[in-house]
C-alpha cells in the first residue's frame, strides 16, 4: 500500500472520531505546552543571568585584600587572693589597662604597587586595572545626592569593561578632573535637572567635567544596575583627592588599591593562570594558604555555577511537567485500542482484498503519530505564547524592553517527543490490529 494512501486512511480515522481525538489531543497539548514553557523560560533566564554576570566582569579575575581571621588563644590567668577578710582583691585587668599579650588587632591587608609588579610578570595576563572606590556627595544645580565613585585606570579599564557609552566618550589616558556617569544618575530625581555631557558637577567641593554618560545594561536583568544607579567612574588618582576629607581614609597611601582586576589572553589556560596568580602573590606577600591576606575572585566560576543551577532546576521542572505527557500517552493508547475494536470489520475487509500486516500496522501508527503531532504543534504554540505573556508582564513591571524568546532546542525536542509519544502509545494497538485473523475480523459485530 502506498504511503500517501496510508496517511489518507489514518487522517480519515482521526476525522471520523473528532470528539474523542480532540480529547486525546488536549492531553498531549497540556504536556507539551508545559514542557515547552518551562524549557523556553529556563533557557531565556540562563542567557539573561549569564549576560548580566558577564557584564559585571564575567571574563575578568578580581583580587581584593582580605585580612585573615585567626582564632587567638588566651592563657588562663590565675589570681591569688590573700587574707581571709572575705573581700576579694581586684584583678589587675580591672584597672582599665589593656594587655597587648592577650589581644592584638591584626594589621589591615592592602594591595599595593608591589602586587602590580608581581602580576605583570605572569605571562597569561593581558590587562591589569586597579580600582579605588569611595562614596561622596555630588552637587549639581544647587541640589545634592549621594554617589558611589569608582576610580579606574583609564589606560586599561575601557578594554575590560562591558559598559557602553550612550553619549560622550570613554576615559582616556591623561584625563584629569573628569567623570563618566551612569544614565540613572544623569536622570536622578533628587537633582531636579538632567545632567548632560560637558556640564560641571561638584564632588566633595571639587569641580569635575562630565565627559560621557553610560548606557543602561541590556537584557531583562539589566535592572540590577539600578542597585548601583548613582555611579561615577573617574581616573583612580582623582579618588585619592576625594578621600582627603574622609577621616577614616585620610591615612591611606596613594599607592593602595581597593581591588585589582586582570584579564587574560584568549589563548591563556584559565585554571593554570588562576593558580599561578595565587602562588605568585603568596610568595610576594610572604604568606601561605593559612595566613593568606588576599582573595582571588573568578566571575567565570560564578557564571558556570549559576548556569548549572538554572539548567538543573529547568530539567527538574521539565521532568515534573513531563508527567502530564505520560497521561497524554495513556489517552492515545486508549483511543487506539478503541479504534481497533471499532475498525475490526474494516481491517478484515482490507486484509481480504490484499492489505498486508505491515500496512495495517502503519495505518494505526500513523493515526497515533498524527494525534501526537497535532497536539505537539498546538502545545508548542500555546507554550510559546504563554512564555511571551509572562516575559511581557515582567518586562513591563521592571520597565525594560520586551524581548521575544523562543527555544529552538525546546521546539525540536517537543516536536520529536510528541511524535514519539504517539508512536509508542499506538504501537501495541497497531500490532494487535495487524495480527487480526481476516476471517474472525469479518465475522466481528
Amino acid at each position: 500500500m502506498k504511503p500517501a494512501k496510508i496517511l489518507r486512511i489514518a487522517f480519515n480515522m482521526v476525522k471520523a472520531n473528532k470528539l474523542r481525538s480532540w480529547l486525546t489531543i488536549i492531553g498531549v497539548i497540556i504536556g507539551i505546552a508545559s514542557v515547552m514553557a518551562i524549557v523556553t523560560t529556563g533557557e531565556y533566564f540562563e542567557n539573561q543571568v549569564t549576560e548580566t554576570l558577564e557584564g559585571l566582569g564575567g571574563d575578568t579575575i578580581t583580587i581584593v585584600a582580605s585580612t585573615p581571621f585567626n582564632v587567638m588563644e588566651f592563657d588562663e590567668v590565675s589570681v591569688e587572693v590573700e587574707g581571709g577578710s572575705g573581700e576579694g582583691e581586684k584583678d589587675e585587668s580591672d584597672n582599665g589597662e589593656e594587655d597587648d599579650s592577650v589581644y592584638r588587632e591584626p594589621e589591615r591587608a592592602e594591595l599595593t604597587k608591589k602586587d602590580l609588579f608581581t602580576l605583570r610578570r605572569i605571562p597569561g595576563i593581558e590587562y591589569i586595572n586597579v580600582n579605588v572606590e569611595s562614596g561622596t556627595e555630588l552637587e549639581f544645580g544647587g541640589k545634592k545626592t549621594y554617589v558611589y565613585v569608582k576610580g579606574v585606570d583609564p589606560r586599561v579599564w575601557p578594554e575590560l569593561t562591558k559598559k557602553k557609552i550612550k553619549e560622550g566618550r570613554m576615559l582616556k589616558p591623561g584625563d584629569r578632573a573628569v567623570v563618566l556617569i551612569s544614565e540613572e544618575l544623569a536622570h536622578e530625581e533628587a537633582l531636579e535637572r538632567e545632567i548632560r555631557v560637558n556640564q560641571m558637577v561638584l564632588l566633595s567641593g571639587r569641580t569635575y567635567r562630565v565627559i560621557g554618560i553610560l548606557a543602561k545594561d541590556e537584557g531583562l536583568l539589566g535592572g540590577l544596575s539600578g542597585m548601583f544607579g548613582n555611579s561615577i567612574y573617574t581616573p583612580y588618582e582623582e579618588v585619592y583627592s576625594l578621600r582627603e576629607n574622609d577621616e577614616y581614609a585620610s591615612e591611606r597611601d596613594h599607592d593602595v588599591y581597593d581591588s585589582i582586576e586582570v584579564k587574560l589572553y584568549k589563548d591563556a589556560d584559565y585554571d593554570i593562570t588562576l593558580t599561578e596568580i595565587e602562588d605568585k602573590l603568596r610568595i610576594s606577600r610572604k604568606v601561605d594558604e593559612k595566613t593568606q591576606d588576599f582573595y582571588v575572585n573568578s566571575m567565570k566560576e560564578a557564571v558556570e555555577s549559576t548556569r548549572n543551577l538554572i539548567n538543573g532546576l529547568t530539567a527538574f521542572l521539565a521532568f515534573i511537567a513531563g508527567i502530564s505527557l505520560l497521561v497524554g500517552s495513556t489517552g492515545i493508547a486508549n483511543t487506539m485500542f478503541t479504534s481497533v475494536l471499532e475498525k475490526t470489520k474494516e481491517i478484515g475487509i482490507m486484509k481480504a482484498i490484499g492489505a498486508r500486516n505491515s500496512d495495517i500496522r502503519m495505518i494505526f501508527l500513523c493515526n497515533a503519530a498524527l494525534i501526537g503531532l497535532v497536539g505537539g504543534i498546538i502545545g508548542i504554540l500555546l507554550g510559546t505564547a504563554a512564555v511571551q505573556v509572562i516575559l511581557f508582564l515582567i518586562a513591563t513591571k521592571m520597565k525594560v524592553p520586551f524581548e521575544f524568546a523562543l527555544s529552538i532546542k525546546g521546539t525540536l525536542v517537543a516536536t520529536l517527543v510528541s511524535v514519539i509519544v504517539g508512536l509508542i502509545a499506538g504501537y501495541i494497538p497497531a500490532k494487535n490490529a495487524s495480527e487480526l485473523n481476516p476471517v474472525d475480523a469479518l465475522r466481528y459485530e
